[in-house]
C-alpha cells in the first residue's frame, strides 16, 4: 500500500522544485508535469518504510528530508547551460508542433547531444531554457514564476551539462564567452553536479569523473577565472549575505537585456520581485532596494562610477562593484561590514537616509578633464587639501556629466563603515584601519550635501582614532 506522505512530498516536489516543462528524452518531446507525475507515480507508490529506513544516514535525520531525497533519486533530470546560437535555438513551438525539423542545424545538434549526455547520466528527462520556456510571447506570470525558481531547478537537477562552444580543453576553457554571460553565474553555482563539455561535446577535463565540481584542479581554475572562492563554487547557498562580494562576481558579466542584470541575480540572493522589461536600469535599482532592506552590510554602498538615473546612492548595474573600483590594499573581512556603520539606513521617498561620520575638507584642486569609461562623462583628479594631518586618502577622480560639470566649493568625506561606540550618536574611525567613504560636495547656492561620483571607492586611513558625532545625511 502506498505511503500517503511519500505521495504528498512527491507532488509538492513536482510543483515547487522542478521545471514545469521537461523534455522526455525517449521521444524528444516537451511534456508537462502531469505526464511526469503519471510516469513516476507507480515508482513512488512502491516506496516502502524499509526504503525510508535504508536512506536514513544519520540519527535524527528528518523523515521528510529522507523522503525528498528518495523522490529526487527517482525523478532524475538534467539541465543545460550554454550560450545561445546566433542563428537561433530550437523553440517550444517547434518542439510541440509535431514537425520533423527543429530549428537550425547547429541548435538541433546541440539539443540532441545534450539529451544524449543526459541519458548517459541515467536521466529520463532534460530541461533547456530555449525550448522549455515559451519565449514567443512570454507572459509576466510565466516569467515571474520561472526566474526566481531557476536556481532551485538547477540545484535539484541530477546533473548540469555545460556546453562551451568555443573551447576544447582545460587550457582554453576560461576564455569561452560562457563565462561572460550573467545568466550562467547561477548556472555555475546552483548545481551540485556539473560536467563541462567542449565544442565537439567531449569532456573538457577528466573523462572518467562524473562531477567536475569534485575535481580540485578544475575547481582551482574556475576560482581563478571567475574570482569566486572554491567553496562557493562547490557548494553555494543563496541569501543576502556578502552582497557586495556577489555583485563583484556579477560585475564581470554582461546581459543582452539591461533588466536581466538584475533578474539573473534574484535567485542568488533568494529574493523575489516582479519581472518587467522595458524599465532599463530601474530593475537593478529595485533589486538593490530589496537588498538594502534585508542586508545589514554597509559595504553595499561601496561602489564607484556613474550613478543610476533613479538613485544617486546606487549604481545602474553590478559593474559599479567591480574589483577595479577598489584599491587592492582595501580588503577587510566579510564580518567587518556586519558589525559597523548604520544598521538602520532606509530609503524614504527615493532618497537614502543614513548616518555617516563626516570629515570635512578645507579645500581641493582638480586635475584636467579626461574622458571617462562611459560616454557623456568625464573625470578629473581630486587633490584634497585640509585633511587632518594624521589622515591619508587614496587617489580618486571625480566623475561628472559633460553637460553639467560641477566644481563644488566645499567637500567632505562621509565615513560609512565606522566603528560603534557606547554612545549611539557617535562613530569611530579606528587607528590603523582603512575605512571607505562617500564623497560629498556643496556650493554657495546649496544648503545640503550632494553625493559626488568617483572612479574608485574613496578610502581613508588614520594614525589616530577619531570619535565624533554622526550626521544624518539624505542622498
Amino acid at each position: 500500500m502506498a505511503i500517503e506522505e511519500v505521495c504528498r512530498i512527491f507532488q509538492e516536489y513536482l510543483q515547487e522544485s522542478i521545471p514545469h516543462r521537461l523534455i522526455a528524452i525517449s521521444k524528444m518531446e516537451v511534456v508537462e508535469q502531469q505526464w511526469v507525475k503519471e510516469l513516476y507515480m507507480p515508482s513512488i507508490k512502491a516506496v516502502t518504510e524499509r526504503d525510508i529506513e535504508q536512506h536514513t544516514f544519520y540519527p535524527n535525520q528528518r523523515r521528510d528530508e529522507v523522503i525528498r531525497n528518495i523522490v529526487k533519486g527517482i525523478v532524475k533530470y538534467a539541465v543545460l547551460s550554454h550560450r545561445w546560437c546566433r542563428e537561433g535555438e530550437v523553440t517550444l513551438q517547434e518542439m510541440t508542433s509535431g514537425g520533423t525539423k527543429l530549428g537550425k542545424p547547429s541548435s538541433r545538434h546541440k539539443l540532441a547531444n545534450f539529451c544524449q549526455r543526459a541519458a548517459e547520466y541515467g536521466c529520463g528527462f532534460a530541461w533547456a531554457d530555449t525550448c522549455c520556456i515559451d519565449r514567443s510571447n512570454p507572459s509576466p506570470e510565466e516569467l515571474d514564476k520561472a526566474m526566481p525558481r531557476m536556481f532551485r531547478w538547477y540545484r535539484n537537477a541530477h546533473v548540469c551539462i555545460v556546453h562551451l562552444a568555443e573551447s576544447f580543453t582545460l587550457d582554453d576553457f576560461l576564455r569561452d564567452s560562457w563565462f561572460l554571460q550573467i545568466w550562467t553565474l547561477q548556472e555555475l553555482l546552483a548545481p551540485v553536479r556539473v560536467k563541462f563539455y567542449g565544442r565537439t561535446w567531449s569532456p573538457i577535463h577528466n573523462t572518467r569523473a562524473d562531477n567536475d565540481k569534485a575535481d580540485q584542479r578544475l575547481l582551482a581554475a574556475l576560482s581563478t577565472g571567475t574570482g569566486i572562492p572554491v567553496q562557493d563554487i562547490r557548494c553555494y547557498w543563496a541569501g543576502t549575505e556578502r552582497v557586495r562580494e556577489k555583485l563583484m562576481w556579477a560585475s564581470r558579466r554582461t546581459s543582452r537585456q539591461v533588466e536581466d542584470g538584475a533578474y539573473s541575480l534574484l535567485a542568488l540572493f533568494d529574493v523575489h520581485m516582479h519581472v518587467e522589461y522595458g524599465i532599463g536600469d530601474e530593475a537593478f535599482c529595485r533589486l538593490m532596494e530589496v537588498l538594502l532592506q534585508r542586508s545589514q552590510e554597509c559595504d553595499i554602498l561601496a561602489w564607484a562610477g556613474v550613478a543610476s538615473t533613479k538613485y544617486a546612492f546606487l549604481p545602474p548595474s553590478a559593474q559599479g562593484y567591480s574589483a577595479q573600483c577598489l584599491d587592492p590594499s582595501y580588503n577587510p573581512s566579510h564580518d567587518h561590514y556586519r558589525l559597523r556603520g548604520d544598521q538602520d539606513m532606509i530609503v524614504i521617498d527615493g532618497r537614502l537616509r543614513v548616518k555617516l561620520l563626516m570629515v570635512e575638507l578645507h579645500g581641493a584642486t582638480f586635475g584636467d578633464e579626461i574622458p571617462f569609461l562611459q560616454d557623456g562623462y568625464h573625470a578629473c583628479a581630486l587633490f584634497p587639501k585640509g585633511l587632518p594631518s594624521n589622515v591619508t586618502m587614496n587617489h580618486v577622480s571625480i566623475v561628472s556629466s559633460n553637460k553639467t560639470p560641477w566644481r563644488p566649493s566645499k567637500l567632505a568625506l562621509g565615513v560609512v563603515d565606522y566603528g560603534w561606540t557606547n554612545d549611539d550618536e557617535k562613530g569611530l574611525v579606528e587607528k590603523g584601519r582603512t575605512h571607505f567613504c562617500l564623497l560629498f560636495g556643496v556650493d554657495d547656492t546649496q544648503t545640503s550635501w550632494q553625493k559626488l561620483m568617483t572612479d574608485k571607492v574613496v578610502t581613508i586611513k588614520t594614525e589616530d582614532s577619531i570619535a565624533q558625532l554622526l550626521e544624518t545625511i539624505l542622498i
